[in-house]
């Protein structure tokens, strides 16, 4: 009865413990890579490949952990989310910020333009992200993890779990 109690909490906390691991910067770039949808080289697609946040009652501006998600079927079919900020990204390291609405006919998307880089890096066992625009720091955030949740008809959506830094964290 022993032995079944320590494997059954072996497993238990291995399980866990590894739910728990930073996403590694490879992983990420990785992710952001296979969303990429730019089909030209010359213009940029917006909304092709998006990653949207959702924006409701300014969540985007005031929360400090946001999710990204890479299917915007994930809203119609389990949020209730209509404002939103998205990503489009068309290199690894830099994207295009646009706002959209879903629940008002004709939905509406609005694009300046706002190209921001995204640095990447790993210190002290996490995965940050930096987002400049000019060269100036506008946004820092550590990733906290990766997920991928199920959808309908065989879908899916990745969701990658951000939270905002306070404190400025420099790149090694």
């Amino acid at each position: 009865m022993t032995r079944l109690f320590i494997s059954l909490f072996i497993l238990l906390y291995s399980s866990a413990y590894s739910q728990s691991v930073n996403p590694s910067v490879k992983k990420v770039i990785k992710i952001l890579k296979s969303n990429i949808d730019q089909s030209s080289k010359n213009s940029i697609s917006v909304g092709s490949g998006e990653w949207l946040i959702c924006n409701d009652d300014s969540a985007f501006f005031k929360k400090d952990t946001l999710k990204l998600y890479n299917n915007i079927n994930f809203f119609y079919q389990q949020s209730k989310c209509c404002d939103f900020i998205g990503w489009t990204f068309y290199k690894t390291s830099a994207f295009v910020q646009s706002n959209l609405q879903i629940c008002k006919e004709p939905s509406s998307r609005s694009t300046r333009t706002d190209y921001y880089k995204a640095k990447m890096f790993y210190k002290k066992g996490s995965t940050y992200l930096l987002i400049s625009k000019l060269n100036d720091l506008t946004k820092s955030f550590k990733i906290i993890n990766i997920n991928t949740i199920h959808l309908a008809q065989g879908n899916q959506a990745t969701v990658v779990t951000l939270r905002r830094l306070t404190a400025a964290i420099s790149s090694p």
